[in-house]
Order: structure tokens, then C-alpha cells, then sequence
């Protein structure tokens, strides 16, 4: 699942990035800190998960990466950036995407474990 984790997380953050990046408002700023959340959110995840990181740790460190990636969506620059100078669609789908986020990957885990 990491290996897929990988490849489709960071996508999903460049999405964040492009939908701003079409009106004009998106600074690299934006796409490096969500990069970077990424990393932070699935590397010490998968360490524990792979046993060279205790668990506890691991999802201290990964929960502290999605309150990031979190932060940067509804409060940071993107955020700020899609408030104040977006289309109302394009609000809408910025406004989805980070539900998405925000909700799919709440309850991710406990679908995963039925």
C-alpha cells in the first residue's frame, strides 16, 4: 500500500498546486510544502510499518505531516490563495478536493481495517 501511497499522495497534492497554478495564484512555495508534507505524512509511516521505526513514533511523525498538509489546504498560502482569488468553480473544486482529504483520509484507516 506504501508504494501506492507514494505515487498517488503527492499527485493528489500537485493537484492542489495545478488548480491554483491555472488562475495564476500558486508560488513554488505551495507545491514544495505540500512535497514535502507528503514525505512526512508516508516515509515514517511505512518505517514503522517496516519495523526501523517504532510505531508510535512513526504515526506521531505521519499524523504530524497530514496536520500539516491540513494546515497548508484550508489556513496556509493555498488556502488563502483559492479564497481570495479564485472563480467560484474553481472554488468548488478546490473546496472538494480538500474535503477529500480531509474526510477520505479520516476514515480511511477504519475501512481498512474491516
Amino acid at each position: 500500500r506504501y508504494i501506492d501511497w507514494l505515487l498517488t499522495v503527492p499527485l493528489l497534492m500537485i493537484e492542489f498546486y495545478l488548480i491554483l497554478r491555472a488562475i495564476g495564484v500558486a508560488s513554488g512555495g505551495i507545491f514544495w510544502r505540500l512535497l514535502i508534507g507528503t514525505l512526512v505524512m508516508l516515509i515514517p509511516g511505512y518505517m514503522a510499518e517496516a519495523g526501523y521505526l517504532n510505531i508510535t513514533v512513526g504515526f506521531v511523525i505521519g499524523m504530524a505531516g497530514w496536520f500539516y498538509i491540513l494546515y497548508e489546504i484550508f489556513l496556509g498560502e493555498a488556502g488563502k490563495a483559492a479564497e481570495a482569488s479564485a472563480s467560484a468553480a474553481v472554488k468548488y473544486a478546490y473546496n472538494a478536493m480538500r474535503w477529500i482529504v480531509t474526510v477520505g483520509w479520516t476514515i480511511y484507516p477504519s475501512l481498512r481495517a474491516s
